[in-house]
C-alpha cells in the first residue's frame, strides 16, 4: 500500500496574497493554507502557527512575526518573507530558535530601479508642474524656456547610496544617460567590479556633498535610521534632487521639506514613509517640486512573479528536505 503522503501547513500572515496561495493547490497538493491577519486574535493565531513548518511573512510589514509566534510554532522549518525588507520579523528570536529566515532578495531590483530613474527623470523635467499647469490650460512653454528650470541628466553626477542590487541597475540604466556615477556602501566593492560598472566609490560625506542626484537604496537598520537629516540635507550641492525608494526612516521627512522650501534642494522624489500609510500631516504633501508614491517602486507585475517563484522554490526545497536560498540570519 502507497503511504499517504502527511499533510503540511503553510501560516500566511499576508492574508493579501490568497491568488498566490490559489496558484499552489497544483504545485502542492498536501499542503494546506491558512490566513492569519494583524486582528487574528492571539489564541487563534498562536493555534495555527503550532503545526506549521513554513510562515509567509507579511509584505506590507504591519502583521508582526514577533519572539512569542516563533516559539509557539513547534514544528517550523522556514520564516519566508515574500519581500527584501524583514523589518516585521523577529530575526533574533528566530535565530535562537534555529529557524532559517529567508527574503526575496533581488526579486524586484529591476523594478526598484526603474522606478527610482522614473522619479529622477520626472523630477529634472518638472514633470509634475508641466503636467498640472498644462491640464489647467496654462501654456507655459516660453516660461520654461526663459527660466531654465528643466534640467537634463547627461554629465550630471548620480550618487547611489546603498548598493545592493536595486542601487547596481540604476547604475546600468544610468551609463545610457551619459552620466557620472558616485556610489557609497558599507562594503566596497572590488576595483574590478567599479571598473565594469563604471562608477567611483566616495565616502557618506562626499557623496551628499558631490551627488546632482542622491538616490537612497540603503536597508532599514540601526546604523541607517536617520541617517540623512537637517545636518546631511545641508551639506548637499545647491539645487540637488533626492530620490528615496529605501525606507521613510532613513531620511527626515521635515528637514526634507524646509530644504525644499528654502530652495536648497530643487526637487525630491519619495516613494517611502514614516509612518506607512503616508499620514495627512506628513510635510512632503503639497509641495510643488516633490513627487510622491505609494510605496510601489518594487510593485510591477514582474516583480511579484518574480517573488512568487522565490516563496514556491523555498518551500519546495523545505519539503525535499533541502537548505533554503536567501537566508539572512546566521543559525
Amino acid at each position: 500500500m502507497k503511504k499517504e503522503e502527511p499533510t503540511y501547513i503553510v501560516a500566511s500572515f499576508s492574508p493579501y496574497l490568497k491568488d498566490v496561495f490559489e496558484a499552489m493547490k497544483n504545485q502542492f497538493p498536501h499542503v494546506k493554507q491558512e490566513f492569519i491577519t494583524p486582528k487574528t486574535p492571539m489564541h487563534e493565531k498562536y493555534a495555527i502557527v503550532k503545526d506549521a513548518m513554513y510562515l509567509l511573512g507579511d509584505f506590507q510589514q504591519l502583521n508582526q512575526i514577533d519572539r512569542e509566534t516563533i516559539k509557539a510554532a513547534k514544528n517550523l522549518k522556514l520564516i519566508q518573507q515574500p519581500t527584501v525588507g524583514i523589518d516585521a520579523i523577529d530575526i533574533e528570536a528566530a535565530t535562537e530558535y534555529n529557524i532559517p529566515v529567508a527574503n526575496t532578495a533581488g526579486f524586484n531590483s529591476v523594478a526598484v530601479a526603474e522606478h527610482a530613474m522614473m522619479l529622477i527623470l520626472a523630477s529634472l523635467k518638472k514633470l509634475k508642474k508641466l503636467n498640472q499647469e498644462t491640464c489647467d490650460c496654462n501654456w507655459i512653454q516660453v516660461q520654461m524656456v526663459n527660466t531654465g528650470e528643466l534640467g537634463d541628466l547627461e554629465n550630471k553626477t548620480l550618487g547611489i547610496l546603498g548598493f545592493g542590487q536595486a542601487g547596481r541597475e540604476l547604475a546600468k540604466r544610468a551609463q545610457a544617460f551619459s552620466t557620472n556615477i558616485i556610489y557609497n556602501k558599507r562594503n566596497r566593492l572590488s576595483l574590478a567590479e567599479e571598473d565594469k560598472l563604471n562608477i567611483k566609490y566616495t565616502s557618506f560625506e562626499e557623496i551628499l556633498r558631490q551627488s546632482d542626484i542622491l538616490s537612497v537604496h540603503v536597508p532599514l537598520t540601526d546604523e541607517t535610521r536617520g541617517m540623512i537629516g537637517e545636518k546631511e540635507i545641508a551639506s548637499m550641492k545647491k539645487g540637488a534632487i533626492l530620490v528615496n525608494v529605501a525606507r521613510g526612516e532613513v531620511i527626515d521627512a521635515h528637514a526634507l521639506a524646509e530644504a525644499i522650501k528654502s530652495g536648497h534642494l530643487s526637487g525630491a522624489g519619495v516613494d517611502v514613509f514614516d509612518p506607512e500609510p503616508i499620514s495627512s500631516d506628513n510635510p512632503l504633501i503639497g509641495l510643488e517640486n516633490v513627487i510622491l508614491t505609494p510605496h510601489v517602486a518594487g510593485a510591477t507585475g514582474g516583480a511579484k512573479a518574480n517573488g512568487v517563484r522565490i516563496c514556491f522554490q523555498n518551500l519546495r526545497r523545505v519539503l525535499d528536505g533541502e537548505s533554503p536560498i536567501n537566508v539572512v540570519n546566521n543559525r
